[in-house]
């Protein structure tokens, strides 16, 4: 029974340890990077695995200590192989939580030594990304019809832009219709993963945009961004 209750606690602390792992957004547990986590955690639990085969070879007959110790061996085995795939199951985890909160914009991997990022399709048909503009907080919609990143006066005051500076000599077409239209650059854009500075972006008179148009002036910067059905794949 103790022998039992010796390896519930190393497979609960397993699982425990994947949860962690999957849970975790940020990319840090218990102010560890995950790597760093994880080996700690893979440690811990095979020292406490050695010390069980230790007190238990004392306290047994031989056949149950060699029973024990193939028990480990497989409870060690599946913990290491886990780790192994760890970067597989970090990008599975980014997938289920990118499908669970549309919006958020999560890293899938690389391609050919470029960072990949994966967001996905929200109820009404649009691509909603969350991000920032000049370090603020910002949702942006997909438009590959828009020139460059564009937003309503309403929104370009929310973001402390100055708009007595800005000079509305140009024209664009919204949702709205034509609307004349500011042009100003945009210092830095982040998106996931993904950083630019000195974007090209226009402000329109008005409101009625509610968002962040996300268009050329940033889509043209990446080297690739996919549309799969549901899934939208940008690539730095």
């Amino acid at each position: 029974m103790r022998r039992d209750i010796i390896l519930y606690f190393v497979l609960g602390a397993i699982a425990l340890t994947l949860a962690l792992l999957f849970l975790d957004q940020d990319g840090r547990v218990f102010g560890m990077d995950e790597d760093s986590f994880a080996r700690l955690a893979e440690l811990a639990i095979l020292g406490i695995g050695i010390g069980a085969v230790v007190v238990m070879s004392m306290r047994f007959r031989l056949g149950q200590m060699f029973s024990s110790i193939l028990i480990w061996t497989l409870a060690f085995a599946v913990l290491i192989g886990l780790y192994a795939f760890q970067p597989e199951f970090s990008a599975l985890k980014n997938r289920v939580f990118a499908v669970l909160m549309p919006g958020s914009v999560v890293p899938i991997g690389e391609d050919d030594g470029r960072q990949r990022f994966m967001a996905t399709r929200a109820s009404d048909g649009h691509f909603y990304l969350q991000g920032e503009i000049d370090g603020e907080a910002t949702t942006f919609i997909v438009d590959t019809g828009a020139s460059v990143v564009a937003m309503d006066s309403d929104m370009a005051r929310s973001l402390g832009i100055d708009m007595s500076r800005l000079h509305f000599t140009n024209q664009v077409m919204t949702a709205n219709g034509i609307a004349r239209a500011a042009p100003i650059r945009l210092d830095e854009i982040t998106i996931g993963g993904i950083t630019r500075h000195g974007v090209p972006a226009a402000v329109t008179e008005g409101s009625g945009l509610d968002a962040v148009l996300l268009g050329m002036s940033f889509l043209g910067t990446l080297t690739s961004y996919d549309f799969r059905g549901d899934r939208l794949v940008l690539t730095e």
